[in-house]
């Protein structure tokens, strides 16, 4: 598995610069945008959205890059539960090219608590992959009862990056 990377030298000339009532305006390589085969769920116009990676490491930023309301924060599911898992079906592996397993970066959706005394939750049911070579990416929803829509998701766990984007 891999992670999407601010190494790659990029021509100044080919950033896009998308736009955030999140975080502003941010100026994004090619390689930063993911096509969605099908759409989210709920979002049935938007295909095209920048992954950013965010102020903690192993958390990102999911910007519509046609709509500057529509962003999601996204987590490693790895680091909130070692042990969880997912199968992609042939289906989903056609849909983002899926050949090499370290071009696959699999996430999960976070919901950020309404006040200070809650946690925010992740959604394990239904995970983002994403070909970061091809860039392409797939929501997918998994028959496995012992993934939840709601599990508790410590943000602590994510430590602090400095070259991530900060919201506003």
């Amino acid at each position: 598995m891999t992670h999407p990377s601010s190494a790659t030298p990029v021509d100044i000339t080919e950033l896009r610069v998308i736009r955030s009532h999140a975080f502003g305006e941010v100026a994004v390589p090619p390689s930063a945008i993911m096509h969605f085969a099908s759409p989210l769920w709920g979002f049935p116009e938007r295909h095209d959205y920048a992954l950013l990676p965010a102020a903690r490491a192993g958390l990102y930023w999911l910007q519509a890059a046609d709509d500057d309301v529509t962003t999601f924060i996204l987590a490693d599911p790895f680091v909130l539960d070692q042990g969880y898992s997912f199968d992609l079906s042939d289906t989903d592996k056609q849909a983002v090219r899926a050949t090499q397993p370290d071009d696959i970066l699999g996430l999960v959706m976070l919901t950020l608590p309404q006040s200070p005394d809650a946690s925010a939750t992740a959604n394990f049911r239904a995970p983002l992959v994403f070909n970061l070579r091809e860039r392409l990416a797939v929501q997918i929803v998994t028959s496995d009862d012992r993934h939840s829509l709601r599990a508790p998701a410590d943000l602590a766990q994510f430590p602090a990056q400095a070259d991530g984007v900060r919201l506003l």
